[in-house]
């Protein structure tokens, strides 16, 4: 692959998630540090765990699927092609049982996307169409929902003891088509806004806007449309606590082009966010160089993972030092435990997911985050 800078958006279709408008000031923010471009050589490793999805399973892995690994270590699969349908897959990838089923009920889902798992063996499910947060309690109890109303909800991480979600989307606020992570509590009513950001059009599918929370129980988001990450406390009002932007040659945010289809990625979208004992994990896609744009039809969902590559930066969100930078070949997103990532392939006629561990090698990490410690 080609280490050319992106100055130009080189691929018209490549192009989903679409944010035009205004940034927030960064006159609010309490820290305003810059990612720097050196990594030096620590760089991020893929252990590859297991692979989930073989032939003879119900339902299918899905191209554009939410995955997750609950506190018994199995792991739970969504996908659009599944409706409601929920596979759940022990902890050696073997396909144990369906959990859900497609509608409007308790423990029914429309769209369900992305799936977090407590500690206590519980899952949060948000469903995407029944704009709704589903709870299933440990030991099989009742289902209880979340209702968060007119966010068109995208990703989500649960605060206080299950009373609060800090949940990143879009919606109608102020007659204004916004991009926003909210804070709603336990009856959906909004508590907070943080970073509400008004845009001038969307082009929606299944990509997130990733939320994440560090060791002080702030809430991390992305910046529209640029690289960046601001970390908010869910308690306070005022802005932001601390902002850090790059200016990476690779990033290209767009802007859109007439015809993009739906089902096509932006040349570079912030995919997932994660923190592992204090530093931020990030990954962003970007258009592969190596392709050329040619003449005929869009690809096939599975077909787009394979024209992406993945950005893997791990930065110290004290410092802004970027610690260490990777480029993987192909999609990859993150899972609702926050711990593994995973990519879509397709082998022998079937889409197969493929789950890895990310774990810092070289000599230039930081000894308190070297595998094993």
């Amino acid at each position: 692959m080609s280490g050319r800078p992106m100055t130009e958006t080189r691929y018209p279709w490549l192009i989903a998630l679409v944010v035009s408008a205004g940034i927030p000031s960064s006159s609010l923010a309490q820290s305003f540090l810059p990612i720097t471009e050196e990594a030096g050589e620590c760089t991020v490793q893929l252990r590859e765990i297991l692979r989930l999805g073989a032939p003879g399973d119900p339902g299918t892995i899905g191209s554009r699927p939410e995955i997750t690994r609950t506190a018994e270590g199995d792991y739970i699969v969504a996908s659009v092609e599944n409706r409601g349908e929920l596979l759940l897959f022990d902890s050696a990838g073997a396909f144990l049982e369906v959990l859900g089923g497609n509608g409007d009920g308790p423990g029914e889902y429309r769209v369900p996307g992305r799936i977090r798992p407590g500690s206590d063996g519980s899952l949060r499910i948000l469903d995407l169409v029944n704009r709704r947060i589903t709870h299933l309690p440990p030991n099989e109890g009742l289902p209880e929902t979340t209702d968060i109303r007119s966010l068109h909800g995208l990703d989500f991480v649960t605060l206080a003891a299950g009373q609060r979600h800090a949940v990143s989307g879009f919606g109608q606020f102020d007659d204004a088509l916004s991009a926003t992570t909210e804070i709603v509590g336990s009856d959906g009513v909004r508590l907070a806004s943080l970073g509400t950001v008004p845009v001038a059009s969307w082009v929606v599918n299944f990509f997130r806007a990733p939320v994440a929370l560090d060791g002080q129980r702030r809430v991390w988001t992305t910046r529209a449309g640029e690289y960046g990450f601001e970390a908010w406390d869910p308690a306070q009002d005022g802005g932001p606590l601390t902002r850090l932007v790059g200016e990476p040659a690779w990033f290209d945010p767009g802007p859109p082009q007439p015809g993009a289809p739906v089902t096509a990625p932006a040349p570079s979208i912030v995919i997932s966010l994660r923190f592992d004992r204090g530093l931020l994990w990030a990954g962003t896609w970007v258009a592969d160089e190596d392709w050329e744009a040619g003449a005929g039809a869009a690809p096939s969902p599975l077909e787009l993972d394979r024209l992406l590559d993945t950005m893997l930066d791990v930065i110290d969100p004290e410092s802004g030092r970027l610690i260490a930078r990777s480029r993987r070949d192909g999609a990859l997103r993150g899972t609702g435990d926050d711990a593994l990532l995973f990519g879509v392939r397709e082998e022998g006629g079937i889409a197969r997911a493929v789950i890895f561990e990310p774990v810092l090698s070289g000599r230039g990490c930081p000894s308190s985050v070297e595998p094993g410690m």
